[in-house]
C-alpha cells in the first residue's frame, strides 16, 4: 500500500465510524485533498473537529463521509486550522518582540525570560548573546 493510501485510510480511521458510506470513493477524494497539498495531520484535525462538533446530532443531521469530502466541507476546517496557526505565530511573534524590548532595554522583568524564549529570541535574531548576557542572562 502506498504512503497515500496510508494516509488516507489513517484520515478516514478518524471519521466516526457509524458515519462513513462510500468508502472507496471516499478514500479517492481524501487522497485527491492530499495530493493537491493539504497537510495529513490538517485532514485529520479537520476530520477529528467535524465529529467533536457534529457528536450529539441524529443520523438525518450528520454529513456522511462521502458527501463530506466531495462537497468539500472539509475546507472550512482545515483553513480555520491554518487560520489558528497563523493567528498563534502572530502572536508568539508579537510575544518575542516584547521580549527583545526588555532584553535591549535590560528591564527588571527579564530574569522572567525562560531559556527556550532566550534560545527562541537569539534563533530569530532579534537580540544578541551579548545583549543576552548585559541584561543579566546566561552570563
Amino acid at each position: 500500500m502506498a504512503v497515500a493510501d496510508e494516509e488516507a485510510e489513517k484520515v478516514l480511521a478518524a471519521y466516526p465510524p457509524d458515519r462513513v458510506r462510500g468508502k472507496e470513493d471516499t478514500l479517492g477524494r481524501i487522497r485527491e485533498a492530499l495530493d493537491d497539498g493539504t497537510e495529513v495531520e490538517d485532514l485529520l484535525q479537520a476530520v477529528k473537529a467535524y465529529a467533536t462538533e457534529s457528536a450529539g446530532f441524529t443520523r438525518s443531521k450528520v454529513c456522511f463521509s462521502d458527501n463530506w469530502f466531495k462537497s468539500g466541507r472539509w475546507r472550512a476546517y482545515v483553513e480555520d486550522i491554518a487560520r489558528g496557526r497563523e493567528e498563534t505565530k502572530a502572536k508568539q511573534a508579537e510575544m518575542l518582540a516584547g521580549l527583545a524590548g526588555w532584553v535591549t532595554d535590560r528591564h527588571p522583568l527579564c530574569r522572567h525570560i525562560t531559556p527556550g524564549q532566550i534560545d527562541a529570541l537569539l534563533a530569530a535574531k532579534l537580540v544578541t548573546q551579548a545583549q543576552i548576557q548585559a541584561a543579566g542572562l546566561r552570563s
